[in-house]
């Protein structure tokens, strides 16, 4: 998804991002909008009341801190990742390494662009160097972010299921320094 480009893709991709994943809710159209509360969803995942749900099972979560954010999108370009227009955001505690699961309840079956984030210190916001990002249909990413055509995923009647792998523009404090000591042999 992220590719090794260089600070300016990392920039790019940050810029692209940094105001439409996570949108303060206060600011957003209520009507538009739903904020789901934080809960535990591992193995159970139920249609909503709109009669349709999303099972993502998110891979390659690099620790047990903070939060899985999944937020969902209409399938409309002009609103993917725009500020205040995502229509579902389900956030829940991240309790394992490598794999967890979120169950995101949509208004009802259609056409989705959904993003996850694992928002390592729960403070809402888009963290991109530290931070792990995915999408539906798990595209590779350029210089910015995925188109929303690459990403839209239908989900009808009853629940359905879709596998989500993050990736993260920089790795672990670990792996950070394997890196600079690589770089200081040269």
């Amino acid at each position: 998804m992220f590719r090794p480009v260089g600070l300016v893709s990392s920039a790019a991709v940050a810029s692209t991002l940094a105001f439409a994943l996570w949108s303060d809710p206060a600011t957003a159209d209520p009507l538009l909008n739903t904020e789901v509360p934080t809960a535990d969803i591992y193995d159970v995942c139920e249609a909503g009341p709109g009669g349709a749900a999303l099972y993502i099972h998110v891979e390659n979560i690099r620790s047990v801190e903070g939060n899985l954010r999944a937020q969902a999108y209409s399938d409309n370009p002009d609103e993917f990742l725009e500020k205040g227009k995502w229509l579902v955001r389900v956030d829940v505690p991240v309790k394992l390494v490598g794999e967890q699961s979120v169950c995101v309840q949509m208004p009802a079956p259609g056409a989705y662009a959904f993003v996850v984030m694992h928002d390592r210190n729960a403070n809402g916001k888009a963290d991109f160097f530290s931070e792990g990002f995915g999408f539906t249909n798990n595209p590779t990413l350029g210089l910015g972010a995925p188109d929303a055509e690459d990403v839209t995923f239908d989900v009808p009647k009853g629940v359905s299921k879709t596998k989500v792998r993050l990736k993260y523009i920089l790795g672990d404090d670990a792996e950070k320094k394997k890196k600079r000591r690589k770089l200081k042999r040269r």
